[in-house]
């Protein structure tokens, strides 16, 4: 891999790292909203009558995940792009076009859930029985279409850039855990994506994705850390 410029190495690394701790954040504030039962998340009724302080730290996680999961992987991923470009060729154009994709509809899902949760919460302490009616479904289909729509789909996008860029990492030179965890990242994301399209396979849809949230932060941490030691 090229040095590149050092203010670009510094800022990829500790978007990376911060981007770990953010992500971690985000798994935390969702545990302690939802007691540990994320299915919580997708129950209207549920959502919306949390008082205002637990409808608050939700909101907080989405903004955590989107500081974690999303916009450092994106910077991680133009960073690869570029000191890859000349060996990856058009399969590296591919995945940096894959991470893009993957940053849009993830940014989107969170954003969707951080901006609904007040105003419905708030039509649903103080409608009618119709408009509480209502306020429930709209959140349920809003947090079906993130979670089970827009974050679903980001399993094939994530396996192949993973893949391409696990390649090239580990032909620059790189090796242990950086690399095993990349791939597990990848085919999780992949499983994650697969078993979601089986509603028998619910259960290890989200054994897939358990092991995301805890591995791929862990990834960023270590990616960052090493690449400010390797261009120290």
């Amino acid at each position: 891999m090229s040095p590149g410029p050092n203010k670009a190495v510094r800022f990829t690394a500790w978007s990376a790292i911060l981007g770990g701790l953010f992500a971690y954040a985000n798994v935390a504030l969702v545990l302690m909203v939802t007691g540990g039962d994320t299915e919580m998340i997708l129950h209207g009724p549920s959502m919306l009558a949390l008082p205002s302080g637990e409808r608050d730290m939700f909101r907080w996680g989405m903004f955590a995940d989107i500081l974690g999961f999303y916009l450092p992987v994106l910077v991680i991923a133009a960073y690869l792009w570029h000191s890859f470009r000349d060996s990856a060729g058009v399969l590296g154009d591919m995945a940096v076009l894959a991470m893009a994709l993957y940053a849009v509809v993830g940014v989107g899902g969170a954003a969707m859930q951080l901006a609904v949760l007040h105003p419905l919460a708030q039509l649903h302490a103080d409608g009618g029985e119709a408009a509480r009616a209502a306020a429930e479904s709209a959140w349920t289909a809003i947090a079906h279409a993130s979670q089970k729509g827009l974050w679903w789909s980001e399993g094939p996008v994530v396996l192949f850039w993973g893949t391409v860029v696990g390649h090239q990492l580990r032909q620059a030179g790189w090796k242990g855990p950086i690399l095993l965890l990349l791939k597990v990242t990848g085919w999780c994301f992949g499983l994650f994506f697969l078993f979601g399209m089986f509603p028998a396979l619910n259960g290890l849809m989200k054994a897939m994705l358990i092991i995301v949230v805890l591995i791929f932060p862990l990834w960023m941490l270590l990616f960052g850390g090493q690449l400010l030691r390797r261009h120290a």
